[in-house]
């Protein structure tokens, strides 16, 4: 498979590399506002967010960990960054914490969601906007980026937006026929 060359890649991306002391050897990263986070950092953040979420939710260590099948010993190593969290682990305390993934992720990693913290912060404020919109407003708002893009094309007349078949396409939405 043919594909940009590592150096290309590392220049593209722009990262950079670093010795991470957590890691143990040479790693490459996104610096984000000229600094780039270690990974004992985002362990630390990971933790305080999830600290804080449980916080915001009002629920104790003692009704959370069983939720979890977790001890509330073992729990507190995740809030106090002595266990590192699996992907998996991330995605159930997720649904137990009726958390985002952003809710959780973004505190440590910023620069996942924007170049800059001004365009970080607008694009989580509006992926925080969209979650609280029903299906059919979604379909309106998708449609909508979509003639921004040129891809949707304008309601049939009836009142209702048509969903162009590659708008369709691109979430799912079933046809009027019920076929995607």
């Amino acid at each position: 498979m043919a594909g940009p060359s590592l150096k290309q890649w590392i220049k593209e991306l722009g990262l950079k590399r670093i010795d991470d002391p957590g890691i143990n050897r040479p790693v490459y990263r996104k610096p984000f506002d000229g600094r780039i986070a270690l990974s004992a950092e985002l362990e630390e953040q990971i933790s305080i967010s999830l600290r804080e979420a449980r916080d915001r939710r009002k629920l104790s260590r003692s009704k959370l960990a069983p939720l979890l099948g977790l001890s509330e010993q073992v729990y507190g190593r995740y809030e106090n960054k002595v266990s590192r969290l699996t992907v998996g682990r991330l995605i159930h305390f997720c649904e137990v914490l009726d958390a985002t993934p952003e809710e959780i992720i973004a505190p440590a990693a910023p620069h996942l969601w924007g170049r800059t913290e001004a365009k970080a912060a607008l694009l989580l404020g509006c992926i925080e906007k969209l979650r609280t919109f029903d299906e059919e407003t979604l379909r309106d708002v998708f449609c909508l980026l979509g003639r921004i893009g040129e891809t949707c094309d304008h309601g049939d007349g009836d009142g209702a937006p048509a969903v162009n078949p590659s708008c369709r396409a691109a979430v799912d939405i079933p046809s009027d026929d019920g076929k995607p």
